[in-house]
């Protein structure tokens, strides 16, 4: 453990949960007035949010590429946890980057957000694997008669409640050493560092976090082509926080970098006390 994550860990434990919760609050609500973003802010080891601005977060809406993550768990239950590697051709395989992604494993695929692997990977997935696994991280799994896009999060047909998955990502954190999930944190790792999150990683100079990012239909009542939204667990190695950011109107990188400013408000504010 590097000796600034220790240091975090510490504050963290120090503090009295409520005086640093209502501290946090009021640190969010001054400095960070971002237009168009909402957000959760999540103790990972209780699920609880500690800081919020989000008007609905119990209503259920799509939530774009995060699903990614549990899709592939779902997969590894009923194949031995052995990921398997896919080539992206790009747009010719709908992949969402032009150019493609080359040959990508498990890891690179939540890296780099790669809907042609994902494609391939929920082809081969039972929709009733599925609703087990979502059943336990405490998230709705889709109908069972929706196509494989809506199965990686396109479109709108699969809509989650964002503080459900929020919680859903603690208990993934949580259950790190399991068969199965190392490879899935490993992946938001690099995301953070040179993926679809890097814009995170950037924003937090060089303090190692875990991201995924997603894009999905706009659900606002005024609407734009679509909001982004990323999830941040912080820091990498021994996760505290979770950090789920929706920025209206933008993709999932920029709701990354939106996420990487609101915790660089935290550090700041940890490394001041």
């Amino acid at each position: 453990m590097t000796l600034f994550a220790a240091f975090i860990l510490a504050v963290f434990a120090c503090l009295p949960d409520s005086l640093y919760e209502q501290s946090l609050s009021r640190l969010l609500e001054q400095e960070f007035a971002e237009e168009d973003t909402a957000y959760l802010l999540l103790d990972v080891r209780t699920g609880r949010i500690t800081a919020a601005r989000w008007d609905a977060p119990e209503k259920a809406i799509p939530m774009g590429s995060l699903v990614k993550p549990f899709v592939a768990l779902s997969y590894g239950a009923t194949h031995g946890f052995q990921y398997p590697a896919y080539g992206c051709a790009g747009a010719a395989s709908g992949c969402w980057l032009d150019s493609g992604h080359g040959t990508v494993g498990i890891r690179e695929a939540i890296a780099h957000s790669c809907n042609a692997y994902f494609r391939r990977l929920a082809a081969n997935l039972r929709a009733g694997d599925l609703e087990v696994v979502m059943r336990r991280f405490g998230v709705q799994a889709p109908k069972e008669d929706v196509g494989v896009d809506t199965l990686i999060g396109m479109g709108a047909g699969w809509r989650i409640s964002p503080a459900a998955l929020a919680r859903a990502y603690c208990e993934l954190a949580s259950r790190s050493l399991e068969p199965g999930t190392r490879e899935l944190l490993s992946g938001m790792a690099l995301s953070a560092l040179e993926g679809t999150g890097r814009k995170a990683g950037a924003a937090l100079r060089g303090v190692p976090v875990l991201a995924k990012t997603g894009t999905a239909p706009c659900d606002h009542a005024r609407k734009k082509p679509g909001d982004g939204y990323a999830l941040v667990l912080f820091p990498a190695e021994q996760p505290q926080l979770a950090l789920l950011l929706q920025k209206h109107g933008s993709p999932g990188m920029e709701a990354a970098a939106a996420a990487g400013r609101l915790l660089r408000l935290i550090l700041k504010r940890d490394q001041s006390d």
